[in-house]
């Protein structure tokens, strides 16, 4: 075979069977939707009529919303300057439509206590050893605040020199300490 007929061949087997072509027909594709069709879905729920908003001013609401900075979502949508990005922010209408999706991302990010919970406890699950299912539980513990804190005495000295402790009693440092006397005898059972 020439390197002609290996090529026509290897075409035909890449193509399609019409009964291929026939189901992928059939199959409704998500893929379709369009960004400005996806953007104009949500319009009525930000309080904005249909055709209120530009498709610049659509590109630049998404832009922001994604997290870019007002300059660079407006470089992104196509702005002539930094000035016209802000001014073309500050409209009513721009400022409704980031306000609602901001809102609904911080609807989508919700993230408590009985997640990380969940999140823990699958992390303890797949623990390969003892200490990593120990420091799982210790933050399980922590989470669910079930750990005491520890209230131990803080004590801070100022010491000028070595010599200044040397020279103290027993019962003067024990003093510093916190402690008394009858903590250096040790008790009987």
């Amino acid at each position: 075979m020439s390197s002609r007929e290996l090529l026509r061949l290897f075409i035909l087997m890449k193509k399609p069977s019409s009964m291929d072509q026939a189901s992928q027909a059939e199959a409704p594709s998500t893929e379709l939707v369009s960004e400005h069709t996806e953007f104009q879905s949500h319009m009525p729920y930000m309080g904005i009529d249909r055709g209120s908003l530009t498709m610049q001013q659509e590109k630049l609401v998404s832009l922001v919303c994604s997290g870019m900075t007002t300059a660079a979502a407006g470089r992104g949508a196509g702005y002539s300057s930094p000035q016209a990005a802000y001014q073309a922010v500050k409209v009513p209408e721009v400022q409704k439509a980031i306000t609602y999706f901001k809102e609904e991302m911080r609807e989508e990010v919700k993230f408590s206590n009985q997640h990380a919970h969940m999140m823990y406890m699958e992390a303890y699950n797949s623990s390969a050893n003892a200490t990593e299912m120990k420091n799982t539980t210790d933050s399980l513990v922590k989470l669910h605040g079930l750990a005491a804190p520890e209230n131990a005495t803080q004590v801070n000295i100022n010491i000028n020199g070595t010599k200044q402790l040397e020279r103290m009693t027993d019962e003067d440092l024990l003093k510093i300490a916190g402690k008394d006397i009858d903590y250096l005898e040790p008790k009987s059972d």
